[in-house]
């Protein structure tokens, strides 16, 4: 077990990636504290119980909008169901970002338009398996679960464009702060509540500048 948190003051780690242990607390950036962890795996199960409930009844390639195109608080697409079958295990991305308080009307509709373009390239991209986006209890924010073939596909996936997290500036300007998630999911485990193994956090704070990073390594679970 970790000793007692350390507490980083963020001021003298600003323009470097932090190295961070399992507990460590950072000062004012409440956004990278560990007990994120627990309840944003826990969406994050959440979502893969979801894709593995809609796959049993799944004839073909599916898209779903809960409860409707317009006006949803989730949303799934599985281009290729019939590739689930074919992996005993799955690479997983979970993102969890914190939009702005204020946001340019034209930022928002950028990023609306480079989601939208990301999930039509999905669909030619044999390595994504799922893309899902939920609506967090705030109801301002969201979250996106990947589920990839592979570890070695995410270096590819980084490289599609648009992506949300290579976009650049737009994403600065759009997002306050950020939780990438990766770690794996065993296909015959996908519907067993907490059964994802989280691997690594990063987080990237865009309020300030440069922009503060940091990673957190988690034991598999």
């Amino acid at each position: 077990m970790d000793p007692e948190p350390v507490v980083h003051r963020s001021g003298t780690d600003e323009g470097m990636t932090l190295m961070l242990r399992r507990d460590e607390v950072v000062e004012d950036r409440l956004f990278a504290h560990p007990d994120h962890v627990t309840a944003d795996k826990a969406t994050m199960c959440m979502l893969i119980r979801d894709v593995a409930r809609r796959l049993r009844a799944a004839t073909g390639p599916f898209e779903v909008w809960e409860p409707s195109p317009d006006q949803w608080y989730r949303h799934v697409l599985v281009p290729r169901p019939e590739a689930f079958s074919r992996y005993t295990s799955l690479y997983v991305v979970g993102f969890f970002g914190r939009k702005r308080e204020s946001v340019a009307l034209e930022v928002a509709r950028s990023i609306q338009d480079l989601s939208a373009e990301l999930e039509r390239r999905i669909h030619d991209f044999p390595g994504v398996l799922s893309y899902s986006t939920h609506l967090l209890a705030d109801e301002h924010n969201y979250a996106n679960l990947v589920m990839l073939d592979s570890a070695s596909t995410i270096e590819t996936w980084r490289t599609i464009r648009p992506h949300p997290v290579a976009a650049g500036r737009v994403s600065v300007d759009y997002y306050a702060y950020v939780r990438i998630y990766h770690g794996e999911i065993e296909v015959s485990q996908m519907e067993t509540e907490g059964a994802v193994r989280l691997r690594l956090v990063k987080y990237w704070d865009y309020r300030s500048d440069p922009v503060w990073t940091a990673q957190r390594p988690l034991t598999p679970a």
